[in-house]
């Protein structure tokens, strides 16, 4: 009766048979065999190459039990090899494992490390076997391996450097860089794809695959911007009539609308050079995702250009230029401008009925200000002192709903206004209003409406009693709806308070 072979007694199946041990050996081959072309049609080639591994190990060690060999002496090599390959493709299995299990907790089982413990696991193995199961002393064998490592270390000299710059890459205490990480190396930036004997793969935001051979890394200096907060800069030249102190107060509030623009670390503004027409600026401001940087670099851009313009802070050309400082008024003229202003602040339901004379007292406290999509144009809980009316564009209002997140309430186009009860009564902004397109508002300050109250004080209570129906019109649907917190108190005679003591009027009846 024929002996198990080592691989029949390590999967237990010494007693029975030399028949019915090859039969289960078949069996579970062919088992195996099948799962691994399942896993091949999904892709997961690791996993399947494991399965592969095992099914020829087990068909080796039937092929040996049966003496399918050409001499039987080689019967022992045989049951040695499928134990070997069995060993292989279940090391792989487990090693394969554990990346699986490290990449879910979002760690990292770098490729040479893992090819290091199976080249390792391996070795020991095969060593066991050659001595306990082919009876091959195995230092010889060590020998001539190390001749024949030294001829071949000569001839791929280039290759080796790569293998152990790879090596230096992974296993050196604080690693340079790790899967994921955006690094610039040289030349080049991308995201790290793996690191694998010879090259490391780079993924560019052009989504461009280069491998890069670890030695020409390995004598580079390698950035890696995945280490926190990354920084980047824009350069801009702003007039001379603008006061460095306020021009960095407007890029500031600026940054604190862009949603990507991270507030800690706090941005920096810099006046840095006085050149011809105009002084130069470095703004440095950080945000969280390198991968961010194009996307960022264009918010932060667009949101200067918009919030420069409405304060009027010119952004000079290198040539002389004749500018009127009112744009609207470039072309038509001032009376045309007149107006048209005059016409546009007809809109509102409170000044529809107001004067030719009584309207033009507001037109120098009048500002046209353009937002980019996404501004924020006033901000829940701000104090404010103005009103505003959409002249092209559109705006959405939202506010927090029990102080938490944010609700969306309603979107407003022309000819609709906004703000006109912290204009009148100084109370906060009771929403937050942003621009959803790119939109054309003007502004109408509390001066203006000083001036008016002063020459006209009729004309207070004729608005009051206006606004005070609108909200009260507005007050029970808005607050149920979006369950805001009900500020408005419109009744006529709070209001009329409240619009005499902003103003410094008597008393309105």
């Amino acid at each position: 009766m024929m002996a198990p072979t080592p691989l029949q007694m390590i999967l237990g199946l010494s007693f029975l048979s030399p028949q019915e041990r090859v039969w289960c050996e078949l069996f579970l081959a062919f088992c195996l065999g099948t799962a691994a072309l399942v896993l091949r049609e999904q892709r997961r080639v690791v996993r399947a190459l494991s399965l592969v591994l095992c099914t020829s190990g087990l068909l080796f060690d039937a092929a040996a039990q049966l003496q399918f060999v050409f001499w039987k002496q080689w019967g022992r090599w045989a049951s040695a090899s499928g134990l070997l390959l069995v060993c292989w493709g279940v090391i792989k299995m487990l090693l394969d494992g554990i990346d699986t299990a490290a990449h879910r907790r979002r760690a990292h089982f770098s490729t040479i490390g893992k090819d290091l413990v199976m080249l390792l696991l391996f070795t020991v193995v095969a060593m066991i076997v050659m001595v306990e199961d082919v009876n091959v002393d195995p230092i010889p064998l060590l020998a001539s391996s190390a001749v024949i490592g030294v001829v071949l270390g000569f001839a791929l000299q280039e290759s080796l450097g790569n293998v152990f710059s790879g090596l230096t890459l992974t296993l050196q205490a604080g690693k340079p860089f790790a899967p994921g990480d955006w690094v610039r190396t040289g030349n080049f930036v991308g995201r790290v794809q793996g690191i694998s004997w010879r090259s490391t793969a780079l993924i560019t935001i052009a989504n461009e695959r280069l491998e890069i051979p670890n030695s020409l890394i390995a004598k580079e200096v390698v950035v890696n911007y995945s280490n926190g907060a990354v920084a980047d800069e824009i350069a801009i030249g702003l007039s001379y009539d603008a006061p460095p102190n306020y021009v960095r107060e407007v890029i500031t509030e600026t940054l604190r609308g862009v949603p990507s623009v991270l507030q800690s670390p706090s941005p920096n503004i810099y006046t840095w050079d006085y050149a011809d027409y105009a002084i130069r600026y470095r703004i440095r401001y950080w945000m969280a995702d390198y991968a961010e940087a194009e996307r960022v670099h264009d918010m932060v851009s667009t949101a200067l250009w918009y919030a420069l313009r409405r304060k009027s802070i010119e952004i000079p050309y290198p040539v002389r230029t004749l500018r009127n400082d009112r744009e609207a008024g470039i072309n038509a003229g001032a009376e045309e401008f007149e107006r048209e202003m005059m016409t546009e602040l007809r809109q509102v339901d409170f000044l529809r009925d107001l004067r030719d004379e009584e309207l033009q007292l507001l037109l120098p406290g009048v500002n046209l200000l353009k937002f980019g999509i996404g501004e924020t144009v006033v901000r829940e809980g701000d104090a404010g002192n103005s009103l505003y009316i959409i002249r092209s564009g559109e705006v959405e209002v939202v506010a927090r709903a029990n102080g938490s997140h944010e609700v969306h309430i309603r979107s407003l186009r022309r000819p609709a206004f906004f703000g006109e009860m912290a204009l009148m009564t100084g109370e906060p902004r009771n929403a937050t209003i942003r621009a959803r397109t790119d939109a054309e508002l003007l502004e109408l300050n509390r001066e203006g409406f000083i001036e008016l109250f002063k020459s006209h004080p009729e004309t207070a209570a004729r608005m009051g009693e206006i606004i005070a129906l609108r909200m009260s019109e507005r007050r029970e649907s808005l607050a149920a709806a979006n369950n805001l917190r009900d500020n408005s108190r419109s009744h006529a005679g709070w209001l009329l308070a409240k619009i005499s003591a902003v103003f410094n009027l008597s008393p309105l009846q």
